[in-house]
């Protein structure tokens, strides 16, 4: 706070007093000075080089008049004079000169003498005119200091120098000058201008109509003149010496109506709601864990709610310091106050919303059953929050509030009550194909239908035929059977297992099953109800496999009975649909007929006979198979959906040509006489006729197979 001067207007004061001038001042006139000889006299003998002459003189010099004795000087006279010694820097007098013959010692001892006491007369006129010199300064000082206070004791009735008022330097003027100074410059400010006060985070206006400003202009001008003559004489003096040099200021608030309980509590409003004492962030959880394993859990309790606080800045704003600037500020006339916060803010740390995520998050687990005794394994519910939608609320939260975040329950895709009420619940798809007398070959199906049948597939998992039946082998039980290799029939051990397999994946299509790897015969099979439903296997490839796509666990029944081969899948459906096989061909090739030639050795040593059919012709196919969806309860068709492309090979007809054998001619002899008359010869043998051919068999429908060919364990 700015110093209050206090006082009572009083009237300047009627006495005055004069001092007289101050003399001139008439620097002394020095007296003239006799020229001094430096002593240049030796007291040793000088060895000068050549030959020494004295100076010899007609008549010798009297002796000098030896000046009476002087008392002797203290140590501090001796000392002035020392520092006070002007040398004189005049040419020097010629010392006199003694004859080399008879020197006159008398002489040079009164010489020195002469010098010493010419030394101490003009020391001592130095330290006189030294002394009168210092006692004229200080009479001029008194007589300067006397006027000094004489002139500072008079009253001129105007205010001191350089005094300020509301901004305005008053200094020298009358009170009259003054109070029309002051109103010049404060009408238009207390009653009409807003104090302005700049907070931390927000402006805050105080209207003069709130705060009531309103300036006693003269009772501020009274208290400017009485400045430096309502003290006592020591105060009033030292304030008249201070107005000379530097400023005073007439602090206004004395003379000022103010409303101060309204600017306080303007003040004491805001600081409630900036203040604040510095808080961590935090976050914690509401209610009740609930239970998650499966045979535990509540279908009716309530998840938790995950409270999140971003904590507050520790910030601080002293109330009473930012009052008293506005009171200042109302005091020199000033309308503008800019404050600033007590402490550094120290901001909190935000929340890790990615960590608090990761400790409560707990993923769901679906209920799964054993494969070998098909007991059910409880699922465990999951536990979390949306993360991102957490991120964002928490963004948009200011520093201090609660952020409240639902917890979620997560159930299993898999239930074990599902999986007990609808594991194996309904017939998925379910095909058979008929299968021929030989005994190996259904041997060797009932050996492979063993194999898969009771398999379980859970969701998601993939069927292997291949890794599922083994390598096929006699020390396993299967027999050789008919085949196809290379599209040519042969015999190998598993042959016909490729009817399971194709029984197999024409019950996979109807049950919408994902298949992952297939490939068609090189022939069409017989036993397929249509071509484009058939899968080769071998083993060491081609490959059979699909997935099982659904939400529960699908079962593989399969067993050789009634001269059918039949497969199931036992599943739940969930379907509301159901699916329809049509193969539609593309590019038919028709076979060619072929002739291989042999001679008759050759047809011999093969069994070969002219005419002899080695290849049966059959016509090669390109088909299309489509996946058709059919409304379980309208029956009306849904889609038509492209599944899979077989290629089947033709085969030509092989004829086997004999050509026959050269017939060798007859000897003959060398005529003794050339014949008159040539003798008659023999018509040649024709050559035996071909066995008639026989005709090819008809092309294929897409209804029907070749009965001469069947599914094959190679491509």
């Amino acid at each position: 706070m700015i110093p209050i001067a206090k006082g009572k207007f009083s009237k300047p004061r009627q006495s005055r007093s004069d001092l007289g001038q101050i003399p001139e001042y008439v620097a002394p006139i020095p007296e003239p000075q006799t020229p001094q000889v430096p002593d240049r006299s030796m007291d040793e003998t000088m060895v000068l080089t050549g030959t020494f002459e004295p100076i010899r003189e007609a008549t010798p010099p009297e002796p000098p008049v030896m000046p009476p004795a002087q008392p002797a000087m203290t140590f501090e006279e001796s000392e002035f004079i020392e520092q006070t010694t002007v040398y004189n820097t005049e040419a020097p007098q010629a010392v006199p000169q003694l004859s080399q013959e008879e020197p006159d010692y008398e002489a040079d001892l009164r010489y020195r003498k002469q010098e010493a006491a010419r030394r101490k007369a003009r020391n001592r006129k130095i330290l006189l005119v030294s002394i009168c010199t210092v006692t004229i300064l200080l009479l001029a000082a008194i007589i300067a200091g006397v006027l000094l206070f004489a002139n500072a004791n008079k009253d001129d009735g105007k205010i001191l120098n350089n005094v300020t008022v509301a901004g305005i330097n008053i200094g020298g003027m009358t009170p009259e000058e003054a109070a029309a100074a002051i109103h010049r410059a404060t009408d238009m400010t207390y009653t009409v201008e807003n104090m302005v006060i700049t907070l931390p985070d927000t402006i805050l206006e105080l209207s003069p109509k709130d705060t009531g400003a309103k300036l006693d202009v003269n009772a501020a001008v009274e208290a400017a003149f009485n400045y430096g003559r309502t003290g006592t004489a020591e105060e009033n003096k030292q304030a008249k010496a201070n107005s000379l040099l530097s400023n005073h200021t007439i602090a206004l608030l004395p003379y000022l109506s103010l409303n101060t309980d309204y600017i306080r509590d303007q003040l004491e409003q805001y600081g409630e709601a900036f203040n604040s004492d510095y808080q961590e962030s935090s976050w914690d959880l509401e209610g009740d864990m609930p239970e998650l394993d499966g045979d535990k859990f509540d279908e009716n309790a309530k998840a938790q709610t995950l409270v999140l606080v971003p904590g507050k800045p520790g910030r601080h704003v002293d109330i009473d310091n930012i009052y008293n600037d506005v009171l200042d500020a109302y005091s020199m006339n000033k309308f503008t106050v800019k404050t600033s916060m007590t402490d550094k803010e120290q901001i909190p740390e935000t929340l890790d919303l990615k960590e608090i995520f990761e400790m409560l998050n707990t993923e769901s687990i679906d209920a799964s059953m054993d494969m070998d005794t098909f007991e059910v394994t409880m699922e465990v519910y999951g536990y979390t929050f949306d993360l991102e939608e957490a991120q964002k609320l928490l963004s948009e939260t200011p520093y201090g509030e609660t952020l409240e975040i639902p917890m979620e329950i997560v159930v299993p895709q898999v239930l074990s009550k599902d999986l007990e009420e609808n594991l194996f619940r309904d017939v998925l798809a379910s095909t058979q194909t008929p299968h021929t007398n030989d005994a190996n070959r259904n041997t060797n199906l009932k050996l492979a239908c063993e194999a898969i049948n009771g398999l379980v597939l859970m969701p998601g998992d993939t069927f292997d035929y291949n890794k599922t039946l083994g390598e096929r082998t006699e020390a396993r039980g299967y027999k050789p059977a008919g085949a196809l290799s290379a599209g040519t029939s042969t015999t190998e051990v598993g042959g016909g297992i490729c009817q399971v397999s194709s029984t197999l994946y024409y019950a996979c299509l109807l049950s919408d099953m994902e298949i992952v790897t297939r490939r068609s015969h090189s022939l069409p099979s017989s036993y397929m109800p249509m071509r484009g439903i058939d899968a080769t296997v071998s083993w060491g490839g081609p490959e059979f496999r699909f997935k099982n796509n659904t939400n529960y666990p699908v079962r593989i029944e399969a067993e050789v009975s009634g001269g059918q081969v039949k497969v199931k899948l036992i599943g739940t459906d969930e379907k509301d649909y159901y699916i329809k096989m049509e193969a539609k061909t593309v590019e038919i090739l028709n076979p060619e007929t072929i002739e291989e030639t042999y001679t008759a050795a050759e047809a011999r040593a093969k069994g070969y006979t002219n005419g002899q059919v080695k290849q049966q012709p059959i016509t090669g196919y390109t088909v299309y198979s489509y996946k058709c969806k059919y409304d379980k309860e309208t029956d009306e068709l849904i889609s038509r959906d492209y599944e899979a492309t077989s290629n089947y090979v033709k085969k030509d007809k092989i004829v086997i040509v004999v050509t026959p054998e050269p017939t060798e001619p007859p000897a003959t002899q060398a005529p003794t006489t050339p014949p008159t008359t040539p003798p008659a010869t023999e018509a040649p043998t024709p050559p035996p006729t071909d066995p008639p051919a026989t005709n090819p068999p008809a092309a294929e429908s897409d209804a029907e197979s070749n009965s001469e060919t069947e599914g094959s364990d190679t491509p």
